[in-house]
């Protein structure tokens, strides 16, 4: 999602000067989705160790449990698509400049430190930087071999929307996660403040983009993000009724809504930057 969010924001840029490598900027989709799965495999290999995941926790790691994988094939799958990620990452940086070598080592750091950094309140963290500001800022910069902090503006929103799943994973699963002795956020916090932090997630993108709109840092076309508003609204409400007495607190499926938001609200802010190139 953020790969598309940026291809709009290219389009956008590109329209009003800006010289863009669109075959860097496509390669990043590839390189994204092989990081994010390798690192995501990798993480669920840590989780089942450790026993984080529980054959009937809802995030549970169930292509293990029920024998489809053993879990050091899934170990040996995340390193390989990690691997596989690396020529792309070497060609776009030799098709740009190797300046930006410290975007992609950064990006890995953070791919397998996540359990670590998940294990001690700072895997929200990790989650913004890795899933949204670096390869908003990496793919700006193959594409047109500048750094652009606007681009990191723009990828923003996203990102605490992104944020706001992992969020939701962990709200849901604070007893779980205390008893396999993880320092979440949400654990950390507790669950009062833990809705006041999603509340916060979810509203934000909205405030952003609206003042960025006004500053005249993007197309008055990205105010299309309203029409997610409604899913936003009903997310929050859900959150707001969890309760440790209810299975699962209530939220059981909240991280597959939040899921939902993030893709509608990163369609449609590319739909928007698409329709500002296209419009003027």
């Amino acid at each position: 999602m953020p790969i598309l969010i940026m291809w709009g924001f290219l389009a956008y840029m590109g329209k009003h000067g800006t010289d863009v490598n669109w075959t860097n900027a496509l390669l990043c989709l590839p390189l994204l989705v092989m990081a994010h799965a390798g690192g995501n495999m990798v993480s669920d290999y840590y989780d089942y160790t450790r026993k984080v995941d529980l054959k009937d926790s809802p995030n549970g790691v169930t292509w293990i449990y029920d024998g489809t994988f053993a879990a050091k094939t899934i170990l040996r799958y995340g390193i390989c698509l990690l691997v596989l990620a690396l020529p792309i990452g070497l060609y776009l940086l030799a098709h740009s400049s190797w300046t930006a070598l410290w975007i992609g080592v950064a990006g890995m750091a953070l791919a397998t430190l996540y359990p670590q950094m998940k294990a001690h309140a700072l895997g929200d963290l990790n989650i913004l930087v890795s899933f949204a500001l670096l390869p908003a800022f990496g793919t700006a910069y193959v594409a047109t071999n500048q750094y652009m902090p606007e681009a990191l503006l723009t990828i923003l929103p996203l990102g605490l929307l992104t944020v706001a799943i992992l969020h939701a994973n962990n709200t849901r699963d604070i007893d779980n996660d205390k008893r396999a002795g993880l320092a979440t956020l949400s654990a950390a916090i507790g669950l009062e403040c833990a809705k006041k932090v999603y509340v916060g997630e979810l509203a934000l993108p909205f405030v952003l983009t609206l003042v960025y709109t006004a500053m005249g840092g993007a197309p008055w076309t990205s105010l299309i993000v309203v029409a997610a508003l409604p899913l936003a609204l009903r997310n929050i409400r859900t959150l707001l009724g969890a309760r440790h007495d209810k299975a699962h607190m209530g939220i059981a499926t909240l991280d597959k809504d939040s899921a939902q938001l993030q893709m509608t609200f990163g369609v449609l802010c590319a739909l928007g930057y698409l329709m500002g190139g296209w419009i003027g």
